[in-house]
């Protein structure tokens, strides 16, 4: 794990706004260890947040493994009581896809009037599920990391080909370094490719969320006093847990304009789910000029915010 230096969006300077905490099933299932301390950073540049320290890729893939598999909620109920299996089910449920997908085609539909869409690609759509019949008359294939076989109907993305459209729905919100994600996204594209990115429109300072977190606590506090114990002071309630990124349409926008695309539209909506659903921002764009982009990190610390 590595401490960012600059704003993972823009290259921006970054401030830290707020003093955090790994969340308890972060630090045990990816280090194996206790609960430490985050920071909240923000970009002065594009707003943009994002959680230090920055997650490795052995790190994510130490996270995802077997993703929301009975193994991974067994382990994560072991430190959130409230991620049942009845929780974890929901969060796949046809209707809720069903749902999401009437919502882009609605959005697809008006700002890719007049483009013949014949292929459409989901990257990081574990099965393809959103895919499937987005699209009438377009062939859907997905890529993901994790290798599970797609549903009937999607085709596992394999071999040079072209797409005509790449859709990254839910995905940036969770890695350490979004341009690099979008790097590998524009070396599969052609000249003619659209993307369309959808993430969360989200704070981990929401007051809705530092109730939730302040119910969780005094959940932990009589069921796991051992963990509650550790989250029970001012940071336990800016927790870094599976997002770890924080857009708005500003941020988002400067994501895509640092990674070399132009932004043709972009919005948001709103989604229901578990947990009370909220707004979704997305960004249709297109291939522009080159970009180079630089990783930078650092092992300093930020001071109180």
């Amino acid at each position: 794990m590595n401490n960012a230096a600059t704003c993972a969006v823009c290259g921006g300077e970054i401030v830290c706004r707020k003093q955090g905490m790994v969340a308890p099933f972060l630090a045990r299932r990816i280090w194996d260890r206790p609960a430490f301390p985050a920071q909240l950073m923000e970009c002065r540049e594009c707003t943009f947040q994002f959680f230090n320290p920055r997650l490795e890729e052995a790190e994510e893939s130490r996270l995802y493994a077997q993703y929301r598999s009975e193994e991974y909620r067994s382990a994560r109920q072991t430190a959130e009581p409230w991620y049942t299996r009845k929780f974890n089910s929901a969060l796949s449920h046809p209707d809720l896809m069903r749902s999401r997908r009437e919502s882009l085609s609605a959005i697809l539909q008006r700002y890719l009037a007049g483009h013949k869409i014949r292929t459409v690609l989901d990257f990081g759509g574990d099965r393809g599920a959103l895919v499937h019949g987005l699209i009438d008359g377009a062939e859907p294939f997905v890529y993901d990391i994790s290798g599970v076989e797609p549903e009937p109907g999607v085709a596992r993305a394999s071999g040079p080909r072209e797409y005509d459209l790449i859709i990254n729905s839910n995905v940036l919100e969770h890695v350490a370094y979004p341009r690099t994600l979008l790097e590998q996204i524009r070396g599969i594209a052609s000249p003619h490719t659209k993307i369309f990115i959808e993430v969360p429109f989200e704070s981990p300072l929401d007051a809705n969320l530092i109730v939730r977190r302040l119910a969780q606590t005094g959940i932990l506090m009589a069921l796991r006093p051992s963990i509650g114990l550790t989250l029970a002071r001012p940071r336990g309630l800016c927790l870094m847990h599976e997002h770890v990124n924080f857009y708005n349409s500003k941020s988002l926008e400067a994501l895509m304009k640092s990674g070399g695309w132009t932004v043709e539209a972009s919005g948001s909506y709103r989604v229901g789910g578990p947990g009370g659903g909220g707004t979704m921002g997305w960004c249709l764009s297109s291939v522009s000029s080159p970009v180079a982009t630089t990783r930078r990190t650092t092992s300093g610390n930020c001071g109180s915010g």
